[in-house]
């Protein structure tokens, strides 16, 4: 049924713009060869001036057409034109295969049958047994060129279609009508709010069987107003439906708070506004929506309801098309840039007044949406080619980018990349997802997160120095709210020489204090200490295992726990836990403290203790512990404290007094022959 309606609604435009000309136009046809005389209930009068009786009647035949005029009476003649008073013409016509009869009344027309003209005046009306009804002052016709036109105001209705327009000009080659100024049409339409057109004029075409309102128009339908300068519509073959439709310069579709755009059932939301240089609109069968197009330029901008996120949307591109699904419901959207002046397809979101929230801005070559058929809301939405993505203190690029409404998440793919202005990173991998809500990221396949170097003269550490910090790894995600990394599957940090390497590695941030970072699931370490000044050569680097691993920005150190080995140059250690303490400016290893117990070998020398503290920058290592214990191939030396160097023989164990240091030295034994 509302179908149907709406069918109707559709059909009355053409309908009324089409037979107002018609009906004109079939009364005052010139009559055939075979016109009969005229038969008078009164005497004719001859001369000028001269009045006839009331009831005076014309019949003639128009091919098979049966026409009949009637006069209260004649006046007189102007030249060869007679003069009536209180006229009627009624003629039959054919409307849609079936036929019409019309009846034409004024309060005088002045009639010439040579060549035929006339003109009706004074309360002109037209009238069709089929509904239509016309009225205006004057109504002028011209036989030999087929034209009908009126000046004057024009009112006209066809059931609960109504219009009115000033000036009328209809042409019977082509079928053509011409609404000269003020042009208002009202189509109701039980199944809605009625729809109005107003134009600065305009013009119905039988054969081409097209409708155009120009001159600056309006239609307006509840809270719909759609502007432009000219709109076109054109109709079927029975004209009972729009095929298709085009508004044409500064189009601008404003949909009000609490109602759907086109296509859409949900009547929530804001304020939605379309606004391009042309919208080409197309019908399938009994005027259901099927696809429209906004070009050169188009933009779509939406506004939040009371219950929506308090931000303002907006699509800018060359082109925008619409697709619809049987039922006329919008299914999806897609966005082209180009044109003659490049355009790029921009979405931009934008919070509304003081409003908390980020803006953001995603730019790409075009731009693919669906739709929920339903509540009109976005599924998915795709970016293709050169995709940009900006928000406050982070951009991204890729080649292709897809939002998910519902998640809101955009994965990015294709070579994508993502800086971080505020943090000074750049993340890079073969998938990067960002959420749109809470600011997170995670990256997949090929992960290189590269944090920027660190100003010159500022506390270098691990993850600074004034060279970039790399961390590779195949899985990543990041939580904003807590400003943790995790880095997982084949972590490797990579500072400048030094390098961590784990399972998973954790790098958080937090607001106050220095960064933190932690490694697991099996860590190897090298780093490479700073030798002391004019020293001939750098030492050696420090490699280290370990379960564990914890590095400290702010106390300058790191923590290895379970099963710790730490190795330089030919020295290893081994124990439960190690920590190594960093320069005060975090550029270099300062000391390491492995324990408890602990235990050293240098190549065929070991060495063991409670407690063992390492010096890279002089490669000395001292033991401590009740019983220190070293023991080399042909010595074994027992003490509390014992001191050795990298890369030497010399060795020094100082005990307590009340504990005798004692140094064994074992007997070689002479080579067996």
């Amino acid at each position: 049924m509302r179908r149907d309606r709406a069918r109707t609604a559709r059909r009355a435009l053409l309908a009324l713009l089409v037979v107002v000309s018609g009906a004109v136009a079939w009364s005052l046809r010139r009559p055939a060869s075979r016109t009969t005389a005229p038969s008078a209930q009164g005497a004719p009068g001859s001369g000028q001036g001269t009045t006839v009786a009331d009831g005076s009647l014309m019949r003639f035949r128009d091919g098979n057409r049966r026409v009949e005029v009637k006069w209260r009476s004649m006046v007189g003649r102007e030249g060869a034109a007679m003069r009536l008073r209180g006229v009627e013409a009624t003629f039959p016509f054919v409307r849609d295969g079936r036929p019409s009869t019309a009846k034409i009344t004024a309060d005088e027309c002045l009639y010439q049958p040579q060549p035929q003209e006339a003109s009706f005046r004074g309360n002109v009306q037209v009238r069709t047994d089929d509904g239509l009804e016309l009225d205006t002052e004057r109504l002028d016709y011209k036989a030999d060129e087929g034209v009908a036109r009126t000046d004057e105001a024009v009112r006209f209705r066809r059931g609960t279609s109504s219009g009115s327009a000033r000036g009328l000009d209809y042409r019977s080659e082509g079928g053509t009508l011409d609404l000269k100024a003020d042009v208002k049409l009202r189509l109701e339409n039980e199944a809605g709010p009625p729809t109005e057109i107003e134009a600065g004029a305009a013009r119905a075409t039988r054969d081409e069987r097209r409708v155009v309102f120009d001159g600056g128009t309006i239609v307006r339908q509840g809270a719909r107003e759609l502007r432009s300068e000219r709109l076109q519509m054109f109709f079927n073959a029975e004209t009972d439906a729009i095929e298709r439709a085009a508004a044409i310069e500064d189009v601008d579709l404003r949909v009000g708070p609490g109602a759907p755009m086109p296509g859409m059932a949900a009547a929530e939301g804001g304020e939605k506004r379309l606004r391009c240089r042309k919208l080409q609109v197309f019908f399938r069968a009994r005027g259901i929506l099927s696809e429209a197009t906004a070009v050169n330029p188009a933009s779509l901008e939406v506004l939040p309801g009371r219950r929506d996120a308090q931000e303002r949307r907006r699509l800018d591109t060359d082109l925008i098309h619409f697709v619809f699904d049987e039922e006329g419901r919008l299914t999806s959207l897609k966005a082209f840039g180009g044109g003659p002046m490049a355009r790029r397809t921009v979405v931009t979101a934008e919070p509304l007044g003081s409003r908390p929230g980020p803006s953001r801005r995603v730019e790409s070559q075009s731009l693919v949406a669906t739709l929920d058929p339903v509540s009109g809301a976005v599924r998915e939405a795709t970016f293709l080619e050169n995709v940009v993505f900006t928000e406050p203190g982070r951009k991204a690029w890729a080649g292709r980018a897809v939002l998910d409404e519902g998640a809101g998440r955009v994965t990015l793919t294709e070579d994508p990349r993502i800086v971080d202005e505020a943090e000074g990173s750049e993340l890079r991998a073969r998938r990067i997802a960002l959420d749109t809500r809470t600011r997170g990221v995670t990256a997949s396949e090929n992960v290189r997160h590269t944090l920027a170097p660190r100003a010159k003269g500022s506390s270098s550490g691990m993850l600074g120095g004034e060279e970039p910090t790399a961390l590779l790894c195949r899985e990543f995600d990041y939580d904003a709210a807590t400003r943790t990394a995790r880095y997982r599957e084949n972590a490797l940090l990579r500072s400048g020489k030094d390098e961590i390497r784990a399972p998973t590695i954790v790098l958080e941030q937090p607001a106050v204090g220095g960064r933190r970072l932690s490694a697991s699931g099996g860590t190897t370490s090298v780093l490479h200490p700073r030798g002391e000044k004019g020293a001939a050569k750098e030492p050696a680097a420090v490699e280290a295992r370990s379960r564990e691993m914890v590095y400290e920005e702010s106390a300058n150190r790191i923590v290895y726990t379970g099963d710790v080995e730490i190795r330089q140059g030919d020295i290893l250690t081994r124990s439960p836990e190690a920590v190594v303490t960093l320069t005060k400016d975090g550029g270099a290893v300062d000391r390491l403290l492995a324990g408890e117990p602990v235990e050293v070998q240098q190549g065929v020398r070991r060495a063991t203790g409670q407690r063992g503290t390492y010096t890279p920058a002089n490669e000395t290592l001292v033991l401590v512990g009740e019983k220190v214990v070293l023991q080399d191939v042909d010595r074994r030396l027992e003490g509390r404290i014992l001191t050795f160097e990298v890369g030497s023989d010399r060795i020094r164990v100082d005990g307590r007094e009340e504990v005798r240091t004692e140094a064994v030295f074992k007997k070689k034994e002479p080579p067996k022959p």
